[in-house]
């Protein structure tokens, strides 16, 4: 994980398991550490300051490209986009904006 920006360490934790919590209850069924490896991954690109169809779409080809498979769901940018949409939710609560995390 890098080790700038706001979101790492306890937090960075808390947010991977809250946003796996609510994808649990929205039915969408993916491994807390393909959450946990989508926020690592946007950062180690450098694209978590983008919007989240542009992040979506170059997780997705990355993730492609490095063979990430994930079942019973595919981890393709519909999925990814969910997680970055349930992550911007609790940047919004911890009062982070995404260029800070």
């Amino acid at each position: 994980m890098p080790s700038t920006g706001r979101l790492q360490g306890a937090l960075f934790t808390e947010c991977a398991e809250w946003v796996w919590e609510q994808l649990q209850e929205e039915g969408i069924q993916l491994q807390g550490e393909l959450v946990e490896l989508i926020l690592e991954t946007e950062r180690e690109l450098g694209v978590h300051v983008e919007p989240i169809d542009v992040i979506a779409s170059a997780l997705a080809e990355e993730f492609q490209r490095r063979g990430v498979e994930a079942r019973p769901y595919p981890l393709d940018a519909r999925i990814i986009r969910a997680v970055l949409q349930w992550e911007d939710d609790f940047l919004g609560f911890a009062g982070i904006s995404r260029r800070e995390s």
